[in-house]
């Protein structure tokens, strides 16, 4: 008899078990707030979606829209945060089911694969972010798909890369330096088909835009551009978010390297081991260069930790890479390492009372919220970047939601931007929210204090991150 270990079905079924236990104990730990100002900020632009209004035409909008378009059938359900949440834990899955089949396509070892695609799904990175609405999870998976379509040898698979970019490209800004990546790719190592790529991914992703311009009436590329370029620079943003980085990832950073060198390895033998792996390998040097470029926009405020997700899956290839190759020489630290720190990690996914184990600060946002919900049961908190505020019917913040790009408007004079803040005035004043939320040390309160001591009072303070300040409607005193 040959060794069960050896077995053809035994990794995967192994990686499967693994999925099944992330999604059991991922809907067991949905966490039914608001806690994230990107995650809430999406969420707005999908409601207000459903509800009719148009994104970057009506209302401010910073990124792409493919996540608002799948969000609003979700906000139609009328079930609050929860179809996000469960949305986001099968994209997870979906994104570590592509990596392990990816991870087995460029290396073919099954022990690999499965340790690449488990160690996906419970990613210090990921867990952070998992109960979060956000984009960078779609451009991730995307990614993945793209990668595994571009090794093939089809037209068809070639064709179906190109859509899957404009999807990317409808997505997120962040995908565009793995779409360079991706082109010069085919140009390379699959001259034959290349057009087919460069036609459907270049030319389909610039008639979206111009499509999307022409729908919106000139306000989608005003919109994306605009809260780009107006966003202050700093650097201590770049170090604070490179460091929160290596705090949560690191044990996927430290095997990595290892992988890094037995891929170089791998490369270097490329003759013995087939002539397609120099291709795959370019493929996933510069999935991870491209996440590099990525985190070049560090210094721009609003900018930080989430914008890893989109190198983190190919960070799990290259660290499975490495824990397998020192395990298979009779190294038992790694596997050591990697049972450790899955004893932690699952735990941190199920867990809602307490903040996960791998978060880079001490955050009271859970606090903010709970006091926040207790007082207003039939409102979702929403948290958003610069100007907090709850939902009532509508949320007071819909026109208003990225300081950055109209605050900067405001100091300029512009004049939606002033008409922006009147109206944001009026809403303080005549709609008396049951709660308002606003962060400290922006342009928003500056303007709106007068306001807000006249008809609110400071209920909470946060300690530490971030620095927000909990309002409640003053009691109306009896006449006389």
């Amino acid at each position: 008899m040959g060794s069960p270990f050896r077995l053809p079905w035994l990794y995967p079924l192994i990686f499967l078990v693994f999925l099944s236990l992330f999604l059991i104990l991922g809907l067991a730990g949905i966490d039914h707030s608001c806690l994230d100002a990107a995650d809430s900020t999406y969420l707005v632009t999908s409601r207000a979606l459903a509800d009719g209004q148009m994104p970057y035409r009506d209302f401010l909008v910073a990124h792409p829209p493919l996540l608002f378009l799948v969000g609003a059938p979700l906000a139609k359900l009328g079930a609050g945060v929860l179809p996000f949440r469960i949305f986001i834990l099968l994209l997870i899955a979906g994104l570590g089911t592509a990596v392990w089949r990816l991870a087995f396509r460029i290396t073919a070892n099954g022990k690999l694969a499965a340790v690449a695609g488990v160690i996906t799904l419970f990613a210090p990175l990921g867990l952070f972010f998992s109960k979060s609405y956000i984009n960078d999870y779609l451009v991730s998976l995307l990614v993945v798909l793209v990668i595994l379509l571009l090794i093939g040898n089809s037209r068809l698979a070639m064709a179906g890369a190109g859509i899957l970019c404009i999807l990317g490209t409808l997505t997120k800004l962040t995908f565009l330096p793995f779409l360079l990546v991706s082109v010069i790719y085919v140009l390379i190592f699959r001259r034959k088909h290349s057009w087919i790529f460069i036609l459907v991914a270049l030319g389909g992703s610039i008639i979206a835009a111009l499509a999307m311009q022409i729908i919106t009436g000139s306000a989608y590329l005003n919109d994306i551009l605009g809260a780009q370029t107006s966003k202050g620079f700093s650097f201590v943003n770049l170090y604070g978010s490179l460091h929160r980085i290596w705090q949560m990832d690191w044990p996927l950073m430290v095997p990595a390297w290892a992988g890094a060198w037995f891929a170089g390895r791998a490369l270097y033998r490329r003759e013995q081991l087939g002539g397609q792996l120099k291709g795959r390998l370019f493929l996933l040097v510069g999935w991870l260069l491209a996440g590099v470029a990525v985190l070049g926009t560090l210094p721009a405020e609003g900018h930080d930790t989430n914008l890893f997700l989109l190198a983190e899956p190919a960070v799990a290839v290259l660290a499975a890479w490495g824990i397998v190759a020192l395990a298979e020489r009779g190294a038992i630290v790694p596997i050591v390492f990697v049972a450790v720190w899955l004893v932690v990690a699952v735990p941190n996914l199920v867990d809602k009372s307490r903040d996960y184990f791998f978060r880079s600060n001490d955050s009271d946002v859970a606090t903010i919220v709970a006091e926040t919900h207790n007082r207003s049961t039939e409102c979702q908190p929403v948290l958003i970047p610069g100007c907090y505020a709850l939902e009532a019917e509508r949320p007071v913040t819909l026109d208003y939601y990225d300081p950055f790009l109209w605050e900067e408007k405001y100091k300029r004079g512009d004049e939606n931007a002033v008409v922006m803040m009147d109206g944001l005035r009026q809403d303080i004043d005549a709609e008396k929210l049951p709660v308002v939320l606003f962060a400290e040390g922006q342009l928003t309160v500056d303007i709106l204090q007068p306001d807000l001591d006249e008809h609110y009072q400071i209920n909470y303070t946060s300690i530490n991150w971030p620095p927000t300040r909990l309002r409640v409607p003053k009691e109306e005193r009896a006449p006389g």
